[in-house]
C-alpha cells in the first residue's frame, strides 16, 4: 500500500491567505512562491494533490486552485472539530479543592450526610466529585506510602 501525498496544512494556508488577499485575476506558480515565501518546488509538491499539471506547467493560473483549497481545508477543520468535540474537556481538580477536605472521610461526611447527619443513599456524586474523590485517595494513599517508609 502507497502512502498519499497529503499537503501540508500550514502551507496550504498561507496559501489561501495570499491568494484571497491579491486581487489578481492570473497568478503563476513562481509568484505565487515569492509572495508565501517558499521555493516554488515544494509549493508544486503541495499544489500538485489538486491538480497533477502544476510541476509540468509552472505557468498555471493558481487562482483555479483556490477553490479547491478552500474546501479541503474547510474538510479538515470541520474534521479537526468533530474530533475535538469527541473527546470531552478533562476534568481538573485544583488544590484549593483538595484542601478544604483534610481526608476521603471529610469529604464522604461533607458530600454525602443528610440532615441527620448519616450517611443518604440517595447521595450521588457529580463527575467532578468524583474525580475530587479519586484525588484525595491518591492523596491519602502516598501519605501512608510516605508513613510506612519513614515509620
Amino acid at each position: 500500500m502507497e502512502k498519499e501525498n497529503k499537503p501540508s496544512i500550514s502551507r496550504l494556508r498561507r496559501v489561501k491567505a495570499v491568494l484571497t488577499r491579491k486581487q489578481k485575476k492570473y497568478v503563476t506558480l513562481d509568484m505565487l512562491s515569492r509572495w508565501v515565501g517558499l521555493y516554488a518546488d515544494v509549493l508544486a509538491d503541495d499544489l500538485v494533490y489538486f491538480n497533477p499539471m502544476v510541476r509540468m506547467d509552472p505557468s498555471l493560473n493558481m487562482m483555479d486552485l483556490l477553490p479547491d483549497i478552500e474546501s479541503y481545508l474547510a474538510e479538515i477543520d470541520q474534521h479537526n472539530e468533530e474530533k475535538r468535540l469527541a473527546n470531552p474537556p478533562r476534568q481538573v481538580v485544583r488544590k484549593k479543592e483538595l484542601q478544604e477536605y483534610r481526608s476521603v472521610g471529610d469529604f464522604v461526611y461533607h458530600k454525602m450526610t443528610g440532615a441527620g447527619g448519616l450517611i443518604s443513599p440517595a447521595a450521588t456524586l457529580s463527575d467532578h466529585d468524583l474525580h475530587v474523590l479519586q484525588a484525595l485517595v491518591k492523596r491519602e494513599i502516598a501519605k501512608r506510602k510516605k508513613k510506612s517508609k519513614n515509620g
